[in-house]
This record gives structure tokens, C-alpha cells and sequence, in this order.
């Protein structure tokens, strides 16, 4: 049963990116990430009703939220959906892939709690070789959309690595879908007045395809997605929970080539290789 559910979670975050990849080509991305936070965060709220889960009312915990409501979704979500206006959805999936990297990292650096050893130096090196193998060709012909693009992928995941560092301290003790529900509607307060003044959110024409792959990134790929995760978190370990990271780069390219006819190159797979060996030797 867990394995169904860390395939499923998998399946979901992998499909997550040929989804905002959809979307992004008929609206801004500001516009994206402010609906997808808000459809998120009123679906949350009404789980949160029926099952009677009453939110924290502290101002420290709700400032925490503001927080990982930056840091873990407003932010990441719109360099995401910013990126993938011109990279492939298949080869964010891959860049996302480094987000224990910059945990590790970033988590030596920061705090006390996680070290890094030789072992997990080497798997950081390893991963970043992956990330510059993608990136070479596009380094070589300058500063192209394609690469911006890049960057902003791997900006969403040193976002969602100090999220991690952030929240394990700062809302340990908390219900997992009152902080979830917390950081949705932080991040959608963030978003709204963005969309308004970068983009005109009133004035997009959506095709159906569009409208409805922007439901299922909210409801599918948001909130789903978050209650999985924390039901395995429960149920098994962080080790075992983060085993997802194997799961999505590989279902985002594979995905991404069937329903988009995206490259899928040898440079794309080699690069794939380096960055999931260096996930698993940081995982160690």
C-alpha cells in the first residue's frame, strides 16, 4: 500500500509539470500560480471544515506561514511556471530533481542538524555535473531564454530546500493540513496583487484543455498531492517519502515526450543519470 501511494504521489507531481506547461502557453504565469493557490487553498479550507480540524490562531505560527507560503509556494510555483515558457516540461521535471541537493547544501550551511559527509559532498558534485551537462549548450551560446528558463528551475529549488530547512523547525507540532492550508492561502495573498499588476488575469480566454488542466494542477497536483504526502510521511518515513524524488523527473520526461513530443536526447538521459546518482548518495 505504501508503494501504490509513493507511485501515485510520483505519478501526480511528474504530470504536475506537462500540466503547467498547458496552461502557461495561454496565460501569464503570475496568473497560473494565483489560481492555482486559490482553488488549492479554498478546497483545503473546506477539507479542513468537514473533517473539523480547527487552523492555529498564533500570530508566530501564522508568520511561519507567511514564510514557507513564500518560500515553498508562491515563489518556487511561479519560477516554475515562468521557466517552462521556454524550456521543456520534461526537462523541469529533470532540474527539480535537485532539490535535495540544495537541501543537503544548504541544510550544512544553516544548521546543525544534517551534515555533509564525503559521501554526500560527492553525490552534490555528481548532481550538479548533471545540471551543467543539460545546461552547456545553452551556456555556450550566451544568456538564451532557454537558459534564463533553466536557471529559474533550479532558483524553485534552492526556494524549496530552504522551505524544508525552514518549516522543519518552525511548524514542527503542527496538523499537516492546517499547515498546508496556511501556506496555500499566504501564497495566494502573495500572487493576487502580482497577477493584477504584471498581467491582466480578467481578461484571459482559456481553451477547455487549459481550464482543465488548471483545475487538476490545484485540486490534483496541490492539494491531493500534499495530503498523500503527508498520509506516507505518517505512515513510513522521510527516507522512504523521498524516494519520490526517483519517480517524478523520470515520469515528467516521459510524459513530456509522449503528449508534447519533447526531445528526449542522449545529453537528456545522461544528464538524468548524474543528477538521481546524486540524489541517491545524498540519500544515503
Amino acid at each position: 500500500m505504501n508503494l501504490a501511494l509513493l507511485l501515485v504521489l510520483g505519478a501526480i507531481w511528474g504530470t504536475s509539470f506537462l500540466f503547467i506547461k498547458i496552461i502557461v502557453t495561454e496565460i501569464g504565469p503570475m496568473t497560473l500560480v494565483a489560481g492555482r493557490l486559490g482553488m488549492a487553498a479554498l478546497v483545503i479550507w473546506m477539507l479542513l471544515r468537514v473533517l473539523r480540524v480547527s487552523p492555529p490562531r498564533e500570530r508566530r505560527t501564522w508568520a511561519a506561514f507567511a514564510v514557507v507560503g513564500l518560500l515553498n509556494g508562491a515563489l518556487p510555483f511561479t519560477l516554475i511556471s515562468w521557466g517552462e515558457q521556454f524550456i521543456p516540461s520534461g526537462w523541469a521535471a529533470l532540474l527539480q530533481a535537485t532539490t535535495p541537493l540544495f537541501t543537503i547544501l544548504l541544510a550544512h550551511i544553516l544548521t546543525r542538524d544534517d551534515r555533509i559527509t564525503p559521501t554526500k559532498a560527492l553525490g552534490v558534485a555528481l548532481g550538479f555535473c548533471g545540471v551543467g551537462l543539460l545546461m552547456l549548450p545553452q551556456i555556450r551560446e550566451g544568456l538564451t531564454t532557454w537558459l534564463w528558463g533553466m536557471l529559474a528551475i533550479v532558483g524553485s529549488s534552492v526556494s524549496y530546500a530552504l522551505a524544508s530547512i525552514f518549516a522543519r523547525k518552525q511548524l514542527q507540532g503542527q496538523p499537516p493540513m492546517a499547515s498546508a492550508a496556511g501556506q496555500f492561502t499566504m501564497g495566494f495573498f502573495y500572487m493576487l496583487p502580482l497577477a493584477f499588476t504584471f498581467e491582466r488575469p480578467l481578461d484571459i480566454s482559456l481553451s477547455s484543455g487549459a481550464l482543465a488542466s488548471w483545475v487538476t494542477l490545484a485540486v490534483l497536483g496541490t492539494v491531493i498531492a500534499y495530503i498523500i504526502y503527508y498520509a506516507l510521511l505518517a505512515r513510513t518515513s522521510a527516507t522512504f517519502t523521498t524516494m519520490v524524488t526517483y519517480i517524478v523527473p523520470i515520469n515528467g520526461l516521459i510524459l513530456g515526450a509522449l503528449v508534447l513530443h519533447e526531445p528526449l536526447g542522449p545529453l537528456v538521459l545522461i544528464s538524468l543519470g548524474l543528477v538521481l546518482g546524486g540524489v541517491l548518495l545524498v540519500r544515503r
